[in-house]
């Protein structure tokens, strides 16, 4: 049934006297330019250049990958470029973020003094020139000639564990999180921690160690601000080398430990990222942005997706000077920086631009291994459902393209949004539709010393480099002329979510075993596809942004016949769904019990409580003490769907109130909200002027 609402649709399309300009971008032409345009191995040699940097991981090295990025733009010829600086002193806020402080290291090395006569490879357990990765970004500087202690330890991951050990003075050997072991080391009067904790997925490289990329002691922190202890280091050793500490330990043998670590901290520096520019034709000041982090470890993560970009930019350019591409309507704009801490200053500082011009933005977080790999898949995100957009279809059907014409064996993926990186420009405060896209790391080399410039394929970033290529000019491009098409995307598109929203609530109606269980199953099909398509009528109105003005009024027209196509299809579903169910108790014998819920004291209070944010982006709560939080028990700066704190905050605007967000919050999320008290975490927000009641 919906299949022909579409095909209906799609005809009444074909009939309708819309205007339409002659020449929309032919995608399969544009790919083909593409591809053979741009250079995986020139994106590499890129990569290498940034890396020789970024592996270090101090603020000297981060500052200089960017004037190399800065290089990079000039002999690309990119039409302007500007590195930009923000204060690396600890305590200066970026929005809700806290700055972080600047650390330097030019050696470190972890050496078991006893037993004697060990061999190399267990004796010589880290040496930062070698491994940069063995040594925790923002470890405290030793003495010149060292600490020489004994090691402990540690056989739980459990923190309690740390006040029976011996340790006062000593270092810890353990397999635990040792970022969230940190803020317990000056209360146990404890050295630093050797650790061995590797993301799981990576268990199978076991002369590999994780890289720890954070040294914060507020929980879930991250970056070292000025609110955090600067007393203590962390090495990072690999599965066999920790194993064979521990089974000397655990035979009773003494085990010291030199360790020497040359490094300082510093607050009158700054923290670099940079913007550079390929210039639209049009006069109106519209951008499309497109993002990479930079400053990390990896080679992979993330040197290659910041060197896919510029690869990306840098081939379009070449074309325009050429001649073989038109110059786009839409400035091109590329902006680098750490994740997060680069991207929070970009956007507190020119957040009314972002609203105002900027059309849509791309994140490129990527490895790019071997090519040959059937796990190296692309892997497509959308937008939440604070921010329905009809870009969730264009990267998907630009990869149907790509993959029909290059690779049509290529696995690829479509996944819903999730905030890990710089992907929260979709947030209602900023509200540009966003796109993120990342190459799957199928050999397991996130964060760990493994992520070196030797696993990059040329072949995997020429791949990269064609897709974001395309992507962007198709977006610096697109107009009336390609209106239909993304009409029909967009409407394709939500009607089969309606679709799979019907079939879990059928699924659900006919697993119903009582009354009240079926009720429940009805209730929150009618509601949940109703949500559904409501969203996807905002997806269509999405297409707006895209629209010159003259053309506005023919383009409403011709969505209202979608949107009223979906609307009606989510009553039709509504009534299915209903009809089941009465259906189902007639054939059963069972009566529809509805639920019933009547108002308590905390929906009464919570109707009364509408919270406007200050702040875009996200909260981390650094600056306040972890032990005056309330109702988190972690940093709220990741945005998942059932994380209530940082959801809820998104949907913050001065015209909700809680109730109302609540019901938002668990229908993205799919589950009710439990264990989190909304009134409690906004009062607390309040008292520290995150938000204010209306």
């Amino acid at each position: 049934m919906i299949r022909s609402l579409i095909v209906f649709v799609s005809a009444v399309v074909l009939l309708c006297p819309l205007q339409v300009m002659s020449n929309p971008i032919n995608m399969d032409e544009l790919l083909n330019i593409l591809y053979y345009s741009v250079s995986g191995n020139r994106a590499r040699d890129y990569t290498m250049r940034l890396w020789m940097h970024e592996k270090w991981s101090t603020l000297p090295g981060w500052n200089n990958a960017v004037k190399e990025i800065g290089k990079i733009m000039e002999e690309r010829r990119f039409d302007e470029f500007r590195i930009m600086k923000t204060p690396a002193d600890g305590v200066t806020m970026s929005g809700a973020w806290t700055n972080p402080i600047g650390w330097d290291c030019k050696q470190a090395t972890l050496e078991v003094i006893d037993p004697p006569n060990l061999p190399d490879e267990f004796r010589y357990l880290c040496n930062y020139v070698d491994n940069p990765t063995s040594l925790n970004v923002w470890s405290a500087p030793t003495p010149p000639e060292g600490i020489e202690t004994e090691l402990v330890l540690m056989e739980s991951e459990n923190p309690d564990e740390l006040s029976s050990l011996n340790a006062k003075g000593k270092i810890v050997l353990t397999s635990g999180n040792t970022r969230a072991l940190k803020r317990y080391l000056d209360k146990y009067g404890i050295l630093g921690y050797v650790g061995d904790q590797i993301e799981s997925i990576n268990e199978d490289y076991i002369n590999a160690n994780g890289w720890m990329n954070g040294w914060s002691d507020i929980p879930g922190g991250w970056w070292m601000t000025g609110y955090d202890s600067k007393n203590n280091f962390c090495f990072s050793v690999s599965r066999k080398k920790a194993d064979y500490l521990r089974n000397l330990l655990r035979r009773g043998r003494t085990v010291k430990v030199r360790a020497k670590i040359d490094s300082r901290y510093f607050t009158d520096d700054h923290l670099s990222y940079i913007t550079g520019v390929i210039n639209g034709s049009g006069n109106d000041g519209e951008e499309i942005l497109v993002n990479g982090h930079i400053n990390e470890w990896g080679a992979g993560d993330n040197c290659t997706g910041a060197s896919s970009i510029l690869e990306a930019v840098g081939t379009l350019n070449d074309l325009i000077e050429t001649g073989k591409l038109p110059r786009p309507k839409r400035t091109i704009r590329v902006l680098l920086g750490a994740e997060m801490y680069g991207s929070i200053p970009y956007v507190v500082e020119n957040l009314e631009s972002l609203r105002n011009n900027t059309v849509a933005f791309l994140h490129v977080d990527s490895f790019a291994e071997n090519y040959d790999l059937a796990v190296t898949a692309l892997v497509i995100f959308g937008n939440p459902n604070c921010c329905p957009s009809f870009t969730d279809v264009v990267f998907p059907e630009i990869a149907r393209s790509y993959y029909a014409l290059f690779a049509p064996t290529r696995l690829w993926n479509i996944e819903p949004f999730r905030v890990s990186t710089d992907t929260y420009f979709c947030e209602p405060m900023i509200g540009i539709p966003t796109t993120r896209i990342k190459m799957q790391n199928g050999t397991h080399r996130h964060h760990n010393s493994m992520d070196t410039i030797d696993s990059v394929d040329p072949r995997t970033l020429r791949e990269l480099c064609t897709l974001n290529a395309a992507f962007l000019y198709y977006m610096a491009n697109v107009g009336y002329a390609e209106f239909p098409k993304l009409a029909n995307l967009t409407f394709e598109r939500g009607m089969n979510i309606i679709q799979d929203e019907t079939k879990k609530a059928a699924d659900n109606i006919m697993k119903a075993k009582d009354g009240e269980v079926l009720g429940n199953a009805l209730a929150e099909g009618l509601e949940r596809i109703k949500y559904h398509a409501g969203l996807q009528t905002e997806a269509l109105a999405s297409i707006d942004r895209i629209i010159a003005q003259d053309k506005k009024s023919a383009a409403h027209k011709f969505l209202k016949m979608y949107q009223k196509t979906i609307r009606e299809s989510g009553q039709e579903m509504t009534a299915h769904i209903q009809k089941l169910a009465d259906e189902k108790t007639k054939s059963e014998s069972i009566t529809i019990n509805m639920p019933t819920k009547k108002d308590g004291p905390w929906e009464k209070e919570a109707a009364t409580l509408i919270p406007k944010r200050f702040f875009p982006v996200t909260l981390f709560l650094a600056e306040i003490p972890s032990e005056e939080w309330v109702e988190v028990k972690s940093s709220p700066h990741w945005w998942t769907a059932t994380n209530w704190a940082e959801t809820s905050y998104w949907w913050c605007d001065g015209k909700r109130n809680l109730n109302q967000i609540k019901k938002l919050i668990e229908l993205e999320a799919g589950i009710p909200v439990k264990n989190f008290d909304l009134i409690k975490y906004y009062k607390f927000l309040e008292k520290y002027n995150y938000v204010e009641f209306q």
